[in-house]
């Protein structure tokens, strides 16, 4: 009986190391909608930032943009609205949507 109960459990904690790896190369970032992604060391993609909800927490609108700042580049959230004083313009491309390393 405990066997059968077990092994669900055992399938569903090994099931995500089954997965073959997406391939991108480790801490390249991407904008996936508006979501702001990370390649770990296995090689798949995760979550690092999920931008509506940091709208949503921040009462301001963010949306996932590649950005180049001070020899730090990758996706991240950034406000809709960037203040020209904070970036410089030639950096922050919010149509990029992959490729950043940080």
């Amino acid at each position: 009986m405990k066997a059968l109960l077990l092994t669900p459990l055992l399938a569903t904690a090994f099931l995500p190391r089954c997965l073959a790896p997406d391939g991108c190369a480790p801490v390249s970032t991407r904008c996936a909608g508006n979501v702001a992604e990370i390649c770990n060391g296995d090689g798949n993609w995760q979550t690092l930032a999920d931008c509506d909800a940091v709208s949503e927490h921040s009462s301001a609108a963010f949306t996932c943009a590649y950005v180049n700042e001070e020899g730090v580049a990758g996706h991240t959230c950034l406000p809709t609205t960037v203040d020209a004083g904070t970036f410089d313009a030639g950096t922050v491309d919010a149509g990029a949507t992959e490729g950043g390393v940080l």
